[in-house]
């Protein structure tokens, strides 16, 4: 894989040359159609989740990831329309997009697209990693079985759905508790760290090369053994483990394979595209947020939060409220700095009365704001995978895109 990329990463360096090494800071001409825009990302990190390589795996994961499978678009795909005249972005916001790493943005209000970004060499019916949006993806699979279970399903613990599970620290929590990143389990999600839980995991979920020493590993064997942080339901801790239980839950909940709930989902949204989903040897959907999606499908998660009427799960994103004095709440308010957060439910952040957002590494958004009947998207492949200040930059826009609105 390696001797791959490396070959990608030589092309892609002849193709910038070829194309002319335009900088996201030139003036945009007139003439500028602001789809695309051939300025390039000139980065040399070593590590995935970075640069070149970000872009790279974000739009290519199943030749430069491990293993994974395709998923069909929906048998009735419900496409967005298309506003008749699209509106340019400001030449402002078009230069802050490709200055914050933007492969992609679509806004779309009262169900119509009005808005596009597309960097050079990205198109609408691409793929590309969601990342953590991807969590929200996750819960969105089990909202027919989490409106089905009610409070009483969801206050079980995990080992009562996961035998598997039982003398772990992380089994003794609940689905609900899962589900809103309140486990308790110590988690590292730093990337620059080769022995971080994250890292550990790329083996064992599917994205990197399997550890010759262990072979495949199911995530049973040792993602789950991670010791207390703090008290269930009282820490929040950012993790996958969590994330991966709770769709594990959902399986063994439903008789269903993850693959078939998953396809229902897609489905449910009406996808048009095929989409990408990381798996490792023993078919275990990496649910933290392996899935790779087209923009235009990517959004349509956040149409069925506006439509969706009548179901506890929806609602009980809506109506979260955290407690600052409670530091299980107080805990995740400055994940991404302070960007605003009301709430987390189900993977979803409350970004105030009427707006939720989803966030994933290397600058994934999702933004749907019901009050203007408005969805923003936005996927990117920031020069660090984690980069608070671009992470700042990119709701910044975001913000200053929805105030038009």
């Amino acid at each position: 894989m390696h001797d791959v990329l490396k070959l990608l990463l030589v092309s892609s360096t002849f193709l910038m040359a070829s194309v002319g090494n335009t900088t996201a800071t030139e003036p945009i001409k007139d003439d500028d159609p602001g789809k695309r825009n051939n300025a390039y990302i000139d980065d040399t990190r070593d590590d995935y989740m970075s640069g070149w390589k970000a872009m790279l795996t974000n739009t290519m994961p199943d030749k430069l990831l491990i293993s994974g499978r395709w998923f069909d678009p929906a048998p009735v795909p419900r496409p967005f329309a298309t506003a008749d005249e699209m509106t340019p972005f400001s030449d402002d916001i078009r230069a802050r997009l490709r200055d914050n790493s933007t492969d992609g943005s679509l806004v779309i209000k009262d169900g119509r697209i009005v808005q596009k970004y597309l960097r050079y060499g990205f198109d609408i019916d691409d793929v590309h990693l969601i990342h953590s949006t991807g969590k929200a993806f996750t819960s969105s699979a089990l909202q027919p079985i989490y409106d089905e279970i009610g409070s009483e399903g969801l206050n079980l613990r995990l080992d009562e759905y996961l035998p598997k599970l039982k003398g772990k620290f992380l089994g003794s929590s609940t689905l609900a508790q899962a589900l809103d990143m309140k486990s308790g389990m110590e988690w590292s999600e730093n990337y620059d760290d080769p022995t971080s839980a994250t890292m550990l995991s790329g083996p064992v979920g599917g994205w990197d090369p399997i550890d010759p020493e262990k072979g495949p590993e199911s995530w049973y064997e040792r993602m789950f053994d991670f010791p207390k942080y703090g008290e269930h339901g009282q820490t929040w801790v950012y993790s996958s483990g969590p994330v991966i239980a709770s769709g594990f839950a959902a399986e063994a909940i439903s008789g269903l394979p993850g693959g078939v709930l998953i396809q229902r989902s897609y489905d449910k949204l009406g996808f048009e595209d095929p989409s990408y989903f990381v798996s490792n040897a023993f078919g275990e959907l990496s649910y933290e947020g392996g899935q790779a999606l087209t923009i235009r499908d990517h959004a349509k998660l956040g149409r069925f939060m506006l439509e969706t009427k009548g179901s506890a799960y929806v609602d009980d994103v809506w109506n979260v409220v955290a407690d600052p004095d409670d530091p299980a709440d107080a805990k995740f308010l400055s994940k991404y700095g302070d960007l605003g957060v009301t709430g987390y439910k189900n993977y979803w952040y409350k970004m105030g009365p009427d707006v939720v957002i989803a966030l994933g590494s290397s600058g994934q958004i999702l933004y749907v704001d019901r009050s203007k009947d408005l969805i923003i998207n936005k996927m990117s492949s920031f020069v660090q995978g984690q980069g608070a200040e671009e992470f700042a930059e990119a709701i910044s826009i975001i913000r200053a895109i929805a105030g038009q609105y």
